[in-house]
């Protein structure tokens, strides 16, 4: 008894994967893309040479002009070694949350608002 029901479930799952074969292999040879032409899609979506040089100078002004507007607050938290994009902000903002007396000044927030925003542009 225990034997039949196994073998049913051998025999349908058999079924379906020699459907799943037949079906694959049912297509129009005139639907297959060509080699020459390369399949949409690969490159959408992603910029150009020159839009990512552009993008790189536009975020490098925005990181020297945090980088500038920050340097208190590095000096003040002992980040001074790190730089903008390679852990600075993650410094100042830890040691922000381990001294409660500790504030970051207007100029370096709004220097770090700007560099958020222009990442954010080039994201969409």
């Amino acid at each position: 008894m225990i034997y039949k029901g196994v073998l049913v479930k051998k025999v349908l799952v058999m079924g379906l994967v020699l459907v799943g074969f037949l079906s694959a292999n049912a297509q129009d040879s005139s639907e297959k893309p060509s080699v020459a032409s390369p399949s949409p899609g690969v490159d959408a979506g992603r910029p150009s040479k020159e839009q990512r040089k552009a993008m790189h100078e536009a975020l490098s002004d925005e990181k020297n002009a945090v980088h500038s507007s920050c340097s208190e607050e590095a000096k003040a938290s002992n980040c001074g070694d790190k730089v903008v994009g390679k852990g600075l902000l993650k410094c100042i903002h830890e040691h922000k949350k381990a001294s409660k007396e500790f504030k970051i000044s207007d100029g370096c927030k709004s220097a770090m608002k700007s560099l958020r925003d222009e990442k954010k542009k080039f994201k969409k």
